[in-house]
C-alpha cells in the first residue's frame, strides 16, 4: 500500500475508533495507529488492496470491530500505581468505612483492582472491587490473576502476604481473588452502565480519560456518573483535572495534595 493510501486508511479508522469508543487520535499520535494499524493487517494477512475495503472488514462483525478495540487500548498499568492518592483516598474521604463497592474503570490486566482489594482487606473494609476494561483480551489475564515475579517490585512489603511468588509468577491469593470481579464495559455506551446503576461508592478512572476529547469525555462522566451513588466519589490520575464543562456532573474537593470529584445530587 502507498504511502498516501496508508495515510487514507489511517484517518478512516481513526473516525471507526472513535465512534467506537470515544478513544481519539488527535494528529501527533496519528503515526502510533499507522504503525498498529500495518502490524494487525499483516497479523491478519489482509489481501484488501484499498482503505474503503480494509475498513469495511473491520466492521462487518462484532469480532473483528473488537480486533480495532483491542488495536486502540493503551495495556499501561502496576500495582500501587500512584500509591500515594489512593493512601490519601482510603485515610481521608473514605476514612471510618467498613464497608465499600469500588470499581476501577479502564482497569486493564487488572493490578488496580487488586491493589484496592489488597487495601481493603488490609484496612479491614468489606466489600468488593469491579474492574471495568473494553479489552477483553486483557479482562482474562487480570481474571487469571497470574503476573511476572517482577512485579513483586510494586507492591509494598506489607501488602506481599497477600500474593504467592511461583517461579517466574506471581500470583494473586485466593482471598483477594474472591473479592475482585471483572466486567467488559465500553466508556461511551450508557447501556453498559445502566444494569450498574448506582451501585458503587467509589469509582477510579484514572489515566483514560486523557485519550478523549470534549464530547467522548462528557459521555464517558455521565456513564461514570450512572454507576456512583449520591454523593460518590470519582478518583481521576493526580495529573488529571475536570474542566469547568464538567462541574455540573461532580463536584471537586480536596485532600491533601489531590483533587477527587463528588458526585452531585
Amino acid at each position: 500500500m502507498k504511502a498516501e493510501q496508508r495515510r487514507h486508511l489511517t484517518n478512516l479508522l481513526r473516525n471507526v475508533i472513535y465512534e467506537l469508543t470515544g478513544n481519539y487520535y488527535p494528529d501527533e499520535r496519528m503515526k502510533i495507529l499507522e504503525y498498529k494499524v500495518e502490524r494487525l493487517i499483516k497479523e491478519l494477512r489482509l489481501d484488501i488492496e484499498t482503505p474503503e475495503g480494509i475498513v469495511s472488514y473491520f466492521l462487518q462483525s462484532e469480532e473483528r470491530r473488537k480486533l480495532l478495540i483491542d488495536l486502540m487500548t493503551v495495556p499501561e498499568t502496576r500495582f500501587f500505581r500512584e500509591r500515594e492518592q489512593l493512601e490519601v483516598l482510603f485515610d481521608d474521604p473514605l476514612k471510618g468505612r467498613t464497608l465499600l463497592e469500588m470499581a476501577s474503570v479502564g482497569c486493564s490486566t487488572g493490578q488496580e483492582p487488586y491493589t484496592l482489594a489488597m487495601m481493603m482487606e488490609e484496612r479491614g473494609i468489606g466489600g468488593t472491587v469491579t474492574g471495568m476494561d473494553i479489552n477483553e483480551k486483557a479482562l482474562r489475564e487480570a481474571r487469571a490473576g497470574v503476573y511476572r515475579a517482577d512485579e513483586l517490585k510494586d507492591i509494598p512489603p506489607e501488602y506481599r502476604r497477600f500474593v504467592l511468588v511461583r517461579g517466574k509468577f506471581l500470583e494473586i491469593k485466593p482471598e483477594i481473588r474472591r473479592r475482585v470481579r471483572f466486567r467488559q464495559v465500553n466508556l461511551v455506551e450508557g447501556r453498559d452502565f445502566e444494569a450498574l446503576r448506582g451501585r458503587f461508592d467509589v469509582v477510579l478512572c484514572r489515566n483514560v480519560l486523557i485519550y478523549f476529547d470534549t464530547r467522548s469525555k462528557e459521555t464517558a462522566l455521565k456513564n461514570l456518573g450512572t454507576i456512583l451513588r449520591s454523593g460518590g466519589i470519582l478518583v481521576l490520575s493526580s495529573t488529571e483535572i475536570l474542566g469547568r464543562e464538567f462541574q455540573r456532573l461532580f463536584e471537586s474537593f480536596k485532600c491533601g495534595k489531590f483533587f477527587f470529584y463528588r458526585k452531585r445530587e
